[in-house]
């Protein structure tokens, strides 16, 4: 009989390993990355295109594009176009970030004779109507509207500037003034200067059951246009931190919470250190069990949660801590956080918080293995971030070698020595 009262063992990981990606090349040069795993007759399309938010001329309008090019390609409508989707039981997701733009198809094996075309002709030759367009831009200028009264985002907004650069290509952001500027004819020019076909300005990634018949049906739809432009360059811009001030308040009308955010200045993710960093910040506040969680949040009461994140760009890397809480507050849990930061060079940490913390790690690592579509997503990140395939393996080492004195090392030579960037968005 199982006794419940007596809770589970909990063993630690033995080992785990990123399958490495098979690469194919198209006809015309593509290159496919595939990877063939699973039972379920079931596959994933990932269209990846360099060019994203830093390189277009008003930041909302490589979403814009994507969103619009679902809306019809030739002589169908974007209601014939979801239908012929949903009857086939297919899904396509679409996101643009700071420097590529990527569209992903989910479908299953047997429907691909009918969906793959479909998805290779919206990328290619979208309709881009303009009633369509309309109601897309009011859409998106509605959202900016709203986020221009949350405190959030407004010191979101404001600490990347300082952190950026005022003119930063990565600090502008989604204003209605902004939106209502763009027009269909720079949906267009953007669409024509991305999705052409120039050498490597595409990279296509493919997982799940993947067989020749599927290969071959990719290469026909995807692997035919021949270049004929150049590759896509990107735009980066290193970041340029300029705080005039250790302190910065917007003020909010009406806002019955602030938002807090701090931060520091962070190593390029091709630093050595980039991943040591990166636990001590999950250390601090990258998980329920954190420090600031601890302290912040369960001991003291001031806010409903706290988190730390470290953010690795080609341009550079932040080091950043966000939060809200009542404007009465404000002080005292800035006070608690700068207090928890200070304490990390100490390497303080006691045996079970490291246990704790490397569990919790190696449970992030392990759920990438969780499914093909898992997988592919860790390369497609890789893509996306610059990180190299790698950098998988060199995380599990990384675990393996963290103690109390690494974390205490790495936390005087990253976060000791700056001082920290305030910003308090709220009444």
């Amino acid at each position: 009989m199982l006794d419940r009262t007596i809770a589970p063992p909990v063993k630690d990981f033995v080992s785990l390993s990123m399958p490495p990606l098979k690469q194919v090349k198209l006809d015309n040069g593509t290159v496919a990355n595939i990877i063939n795993n699973g039972d379920q007759e079931v596959f994933s399309l990932t269209a990846v295109w360099k060019g994203g938010n830093a390189e277009a001329a008003y930041f909302a309008v490589p979403n814009l594009t994507l969103q619009l090019m679902r809306e019809g390609t030739g002589e169908m409508s974007g209601e014939e176009f979801s239908d012929i989707l949903e009857f086939n039981g297919a899904r396509i997701g679409a996101s643009a970030d700071s420097h590529y733009s990527t569209l992903r198809l989910y479908s299953l094996n047997s429907k691909a004779q009918n969906v793959i075309p479909l998805f290779a002709a919206m990328c290619h030759d979208p309709l881009l109507p303009e009633s369509a367009f309309t109601m897309v831009r009011e859409r998106r200028l509605n959202q900016a509207e709203l986020m221009a009264h949350k405190v959030e985002a407004q010191a979101s907004r404001a600490s990347n500037r300082l952190m950026m650069g005022a003119g930063h290509p990565l600090a502008r952001f989604d204003s209605p003034e902004e939106i209502a500027k763009i027009s269909l004819e720079e949906i267009k020019r953007w669409h024509n200067l991305i999705f052409r076909p120039g050498e490597g300005n595409l990279e296509l990634f493919i997982a799940g059951h993947i067989d020749d018949k599927l290969i071959a049906t990719v290469n026909k739809y995807f692997g035919q246009i021949p270049f004929s432009y150049p590759s896509t360059k990107l735009l980066i811009e290193p970041f340029r931190s300029s705080p005039d001030k250790d302190r910065t308040h917007i003020a909010v009308a009406g806002a019955l919470q602030s938002s807090v955010r701090i931060t520091y200045p962070g190593p390029l993710r091709s630093n050595p250190d980039y991943i040591p960093l990166r636990m001590l910040v999950m250390a601090l506040g990258g998980y329920f069990g954190s420090r600031l969680m601890s302290n912040i949040r369960e001991d003291k009461g001031l806010t409903y949660g706290i988190s730390s994140f470290l953010l690795g760009y080609p341009e550079g890397g932040i080091i950043g801590i966000e939060s809200a809480t009542d404007p009465s507050t404000v002080e005292e849990l800035i006070s608690e956080t700068l207090k928890e930061i200070d304490r990390l060079s100490s390497g303080d940490f006691s045996h079970e918080e490291i246990t704790r913390l490397k569990r919790h790690l190696m449970s992030g690592l392990a759920s990438s293995l969780d499914s093909p579509f898992d997988m592919m997503d860790y390369y497609v990140t890789c893509k996306l971030s610059d990180i190299p395939p790698e950098y998988f393996a060199r995380q599990v080492e990384a675990v393996a070698a963290l103690t109390p004195e690494l974390l205490g090392d790495i936390a005087s030579r990253y976060i000791a020595p700056y001082r920290p960037t305030i910003v308090v968005a709220g009444a």
